[in-house]
């Protein structure tokens, strides 16, 4: 049986994930309270949304998260915190945060979201040796991709880019 503890979330876009990601957060109670220049805000969102739908997302990752060669990070820099299903607080991490493996070796993360999204380490980020986050405790912080929008360049590069702009390739 796992415990709350124990919930470790990938960048699988669910069925029911897309269906939470389509439905608006308003009801149509609140959404009546709304003034003019507020419903229009709204109006808009909902049209944007509607005609780019999301293709992909892309989990934040966080102290706990796990790499697919079985290194865990361990101290994260982000000011951002999440509250666990455990009740648990951990920091996001980031771009420069280091993963820490069973036998001591560190790994420096080196790709994330990009300087426009505080350069936030994703499931997904790569490591200077290659190896790669594969999920996060937490559950509730996500970017989403969306079809017909470009991402920055530098959200999520190739590893052989970004590890050439250290010189470890």
């Amino acid at each position: 049986m796992t415990s709350p503890s124990d919930l470790l979330y990938t960048n699988e876009l669910t069925s029911e994930l897309l269906c939470v990601l389509e439905t608006s957060p308003f009801t149509q109670q609140q959404l009546s309270t709304f003034n003019v220049q507020a419903m229009a805000i709204v109006t808009q969102q909902q049209t944007f949304a509607k005609a780019h739908p999301p293709i992909a997302i892309y989990r934040m990752a966080a102290e706990g998260s796990q790499t697919r060669r079985g290194g865990v990070v361990k101290q994260a820099t982000g000011s951002v915190e999440f509250k666990l299903d455990n009740d648990q607080q951990v920091r996001a991490a980031r771009t420069g945060d280091y993963v820490v493996y069973p036998d001591g070796a560190q790994a420096q993360i080196i790709t994330g979201a990009g300087k426009g999204n505080n350069n936030v380490a994703l499931v997904g980020s790569y490591l200077s040796n290659g190896d790669e986050i594969i999920n996060t405790p937490q559950g509730a912080a996500l970017i989403i991709r969306r079809k017909g929008v470009e991402k920055a360049e530098d959200f999520l590069p190739p590893f052989e880019k970004a590890a050439s702009t250290l010189g470890t390739v």
